[in-house]
């Protein structure tokens, strides 16, 4: 299974795809920060995306569904540090439940250095609840994720890890 991703904006990206939503496993989530938006697209097949950022999916868990809160951990990672990184995040994955998100995709890249962690809540109050938890306070989702997982005397990053937060519009 793989994962596809594009931006633009939101109208853009909905007139352009209009007509795959009803045929493809795909989530138009606006960036609660900016005007910019992104398409997900999930699927066995190649994307039929122009320009798709690719992913490989490590670890799922869940259905995804065309509504809710998203939030998407960017992390680079070193290509030295990758297997370690892989492993430290699915023993995180294997060893905590998941009841509080709907779902859950672990993304490493067929390109370039960056994964991704992408979780699908009930809504953002659901993820604030989640983050208020103290168990949850140096769990590689969130904005907090570097400071869990970059401790080590030297850096796994490739570059400084980023956090997006998105919401699906209920239009859809």
């Amino acid at each position: 299974m793989n994962i596809y991703l594009t931006s633009g904006t939101y109208d853009y990206l909905w007139k352009k795809y209009e007509n795959e939503f009803s045929k493809e496993t795909l989530l138009l989530m606006e960036d609660t920060n900016s005007d910019r938006a992104i398409l997900l697209h999930e699927s066995q097949n190649p994307s039929f995306f122009k320009e798709p950022r690719s992913y490989d999916i490590l670890f799922t868990y869940g259905i995804l569904e065309n509504n809710g809160f998203i939030t998407m951990n960017y992390v680079p990672v070193s290509e030295d540090n990758k297997p370690v990184y892989e492993h430290n995040i699915m023993k995180y994955f294997s060893s905590n439940p998941h009841r509080e998100m709907k779902a859950i995709r672990f993304l490493r890249p067929k390109k370039g250095d960056t994964f991704i962690i992408f979780c699908l809540w009930e809504n953002k109050a659901s993820y604030i609840k989640w983050m208020q938890q103290p168990k949850n306070a140096n769990a590689p989702i969130g904005n907090n994720s570097e400071k869990g997982w970059n401790n080590s005397q030297h850096s796994i990053f490739n570059g400084k890890p980023y956090f997006m937060q998105l919401t699906i519009s209920e239009e859809d």
